[in-house]
């Protein structure tokens, strides 16, 4: 019964109140009968951290396409779950992680993802001591996908669960 609580990069937050404003306006009250969402929104950003519920969460700019979206570092953790590339700087916030999770969709290039090769270039430039990929098609079969992979660097899958130290 609470306010979900969003956060992103000031762009992602202004689309959000613009199309979404009944969420995020107190005045607006649901028709008997219905229901309304609710949230509150946070902007971040890049290089600033930001404790969210009592994590230090960095804030780390990476393209998608024509837009800069956010990946995190949390702690000993990285996600960067919807990215085309990692730029130095973004490599730079990641380094010392033990647990990176990257975005890899397709074998072959994509203009707004990355692609396996590149996600895997990306781990090691990194130097995570394992690798999740995620957002993967239906196209990537596990077993398969695994077989190709360097050490270190796995597919992830639903229901997983990764510890980090």
């Amino acid at each position: 019964r609470q306010a979900l609580r969003m956060y992103g990069p000031a762009e992602t937050v202004r689309t959000l109140e613009q199309r979404f404003a009944y969420i995020f306006d107190e005045r607006m009250r649901p028709l008997p009968g219905t229901t309304k969402p609710e949230g509150e929104l946070t902007t971040l950003v890049d290089g600033v951290p930001e404790i969210i519920a009592g994590e230090r969460v960095l804030p780390i700019a990476v393209p998608h396409g024509h837009t800069m979206v956010f990946g995190y570092r949390i702690g000993a953790l990285g996600y960067v779950t919807d990215a085309k590339l990692l730029p130095p700087g973004a490599i730079e916030a990641l380094r010392g992680v033990k647990v990176l999770v990257l975005n890899a969709l397709f074998w072959k290039e994509h203009p707004t993802h990355m692609s396996v090769p590149q996600a895997i270039e990306a781990a090691r430039a990194v130097g995570a001591e394992r690798t999740y990929l995620t957002h993967l098609t239906h196209d990537n079969f596990h077993s398969a996908l695994e077989s190709k992979l360097p050490p270190g660097v796995l597919p992830a899958y639903d229901g997983l669960t990764v510890s980090v130290s």
